[in-house]
């Protein structure tokens, strides 16, 4: 599912059915902002690239059906990854009655270029137990603290960060495994 086809669907809602609030203008303004977000986020939490355009849009979904319980004291990009975190559970428990597959690289935006460095990082990512996975994508690649983290989560930040500790060691040691024990 593309960005437009997904913003027609949208459009279709009936005036009745729109969450109260801001209006559907300020939704796609949110919606335009940070697809890519949601989109690598999904990739990044283990969703199959198959199944990336549905689980993309089903966070959307809920961002439209809950839109007035929306506390962006808090914060969006939280929100959002919460909801992505969700929605890529549900979507990894459907991938697991499918036929196999398997996370080999993030899925690329279509103007970014293929890595393959990049391409490792995913596959070992997609390695990870879920909660240092989680703790990993969150501090050092969207860069929240571990303080922030730990709010988000609601765990105590010394759990934060023994879980980033462990997610880098293992990372390594995937990483090492997935080259053939080099470098």
């Amino acid at each position: 599912m593309t960005k437009s086809s997904a913003r027609r669907q949208y459009e279709d809602v009936s005036e009745s059915d729109r969450p109260p609030g801001p209006g559907l203008e300020a939704f796609d303004a949110v919606y335009e902002r940070e697809f890519d977000y949601v989109w690598r986020t999904l990739g990044r939490l283990g969703v199959p690239p198959s199944d990336l355009a549905d689980a993309a849009h089903e966070v959307f979904l809920v961002v439209f059906r809950r839109w007035k319980e929306l506390d962006l004291d808090r914060g969006l990009r939280p929100w959002l990854f919460g909801v992505a975190r969700r929605v890529a559970a549900d979507a990894r428990r459907k991938a697991a009655n499918a036929p196999a597959t398997s996370l080999d690289r993030e899925p690329a935006a279509p103007d970014q270029p293929d890595h393959a460095e990049r391409d490792l990082l995913w596959r070992a990512l997609a390695e990870l137990d879920e909660d240092r996975r989680v703790a990993v994508i969150l501090h050092d690649l969207d860069g929240y603290t571990g303080a922030e983290i730990a709010s988000m989560l609601d765990v105590p930040a010394n759990t934060v960060h023994s879980r980033l500790r462990l997610a880098r060691a293992d990372l390594l040691a995937i990483v090492r495994r997935l080259r053939g024990g080099t470098r």
